[in-house]
């Protein structure tokens, strides 16, 4: 069963900027949608070696990759959300940060799909 322990453990991965433990969580066949890409689940990383791709490539893209303000709400054995901040400098070496939410569904002490979702800040209309 995957716990809340379990997925701040997952998160700690994600700050240390370790792919291979990233990777270690999710099952054999599981998916990543990041939160952005051309298609209405962003851009969908499946299996074990598209996820490492997708993994790799976010922490490549970012500078300085870290989540704060963690906090995880578990629906029984098999679901879960996490609400975060992310912090990071963007490819243009600019710091930005924003809110988001991942949502889990497990199976067993795997992640079989990690969809992710973030807050854009608004630009003024007209401005």
């Amino acid at each position: 069963m995957f716990t809340s322990e379990r997925l701040s453990a997952f998160f700690d991965a994600w700050n240390d900027h370790d792919v291979e433990t990233i990777v270690s969580y999710f099952t054999p066949d599981g998916a990543y949608h990041a939160s952005i890409g051309p298609d209405d689940e962003g851009t969908a990383f499946r299996g074990t070696d598209e996820v490492r791709r997708g993994v790799a490539a976010f922490l490549a893209n970012y500078g300085d990759v870290h989540y704060t303000d963690l906090v995880i709400g578990m629906s029984g054995d098999d679901r879960a959300f996490a609400t975060w901040t992310f912090h990071g400098v963007s490819p243009e070496g600019q710091p930005m940060s924003y809110r988001g939410v991942d949502v889990f569904v497990f199976e067993g002490e795997s992640i079989a799909l990690k969809d992710a979702y973030r807050k854009e800040r608004s630009r003024p209309i007209g401005g």
